[in-house]
């Protein structure tokens, strides 16, 4: 098994700032996050974010959900119908890390690669101080949430998976399902209140690719999941989500469970 580039430069002091990577710089932060202080934070300072989500979302419906677009009992054909992550992201069985000179985060079960201008966080839950999540962003109020489930050897989890996100979202102002660059996407509109009182709404589009024993989530909030407008920076984020290794272990979990996340530490 290939083993991922460890950056020797990596302290841990609850915020830690990465070494230049060549021109690329990168920063990990360990934070207590839930989810819905990220969807807060990603539509803090934006008043217009409302209209244009609801608005966006109106256009793009009859271009996304055309009269050829898959039935809901589809989904899972479409997922099926090819190889989703030609491009990434991958399994550590399928690369061999070793063959180039690449700096890579390395989080056990996730291998990152750091791009320039990107924030990389990592959440941990304030209950269990386990980290599951990785948070990634490219510019003010546009992130990308990454999660790992464990899944079956012998069957495809991501309909399951995408199941559930659908029956958690009956708050939402809008889910549908269109076909995205990994297959089967969800497009949600989620209301919010910020810290001061302030209601409005967040976009999110979830990704779902699946590997052995395994099923990728990214889920895409705030501008980058904006449609045409936020086009630039999910084409940004999309390449950083190709660029992830999985390295997945025998342990055996629930299927469903998120995997916990390492932190790099020192040599």
């Amino acid at each position: 098994m290939s083993r991922p580039v460890r950056d020797t430069s990596v302290e841990i002091v609850g915020r830690v700032d990465m070494a230049l990577f060549g021109s690329k710089k990168a920063k990990v932060e360990v934070d207590e996050v839930d989810e819905a202080a990220e969807l807060d934070e990603v539509a803090e300072d934006d008043p217009e974010a409302d209209d244009d989500a609801d608005d966006e979302w109106d256009d793009e419906a009859d271009d996304d959900l055309d009269d050829d677009a898959p039935e809901p009992d589809e989904w899972v054909q479409l997922d099926l119908s090819r190889d989703w992550r030609d491009d990434g992201p991958f399994d550590i069985s399928e690369v061999d890390l070793e063959a180039d000179d690449v700096q890579r985060i390395d989080l056990g079960a996730l291998i990152v690669t750091p791009e320039r201008g990107f924030t990389i966080q990592v959440a941990a839950d304030a209950q269990t101080q386990i980290a599951t999540q990785v948070v990634v962003s490219n510019a003010p109020q546009s992130a990308m949430q990454l999660t790992l489930f464990a899944a079956p050897s012998d069957e495809d989890f991501r309909a399951d998976i995408r199941q559930d996100m659908i029956d958690q979202s009956s708050q939402a102002r809008s889910v549908e399902l269109v076909e995205g660059p990994f297959g089967t996407e969800i497009r949600r509109v989620l209301p919010v209140t910020d810290a001061s009182g302030r209601e409005g709404t967040v976009p999110m589009r979830d990704w779902l690719v699946a590997g052995p024993r395994w099923v990728l989530n990214a889920r895409l909030m705030g501008a980058a999941a904006l449609g045409n407008k936020g086009k630039t920076l999910a084409v940004g984020l999309e390449e950083f989500f190709r660029n992830i290794v999985v390295r997945r272990d025998d342990t055996a979990m629930v299927p469903g469970t998120a995997v916990p996340l390492t932190l790099p530490t020192k040599p």
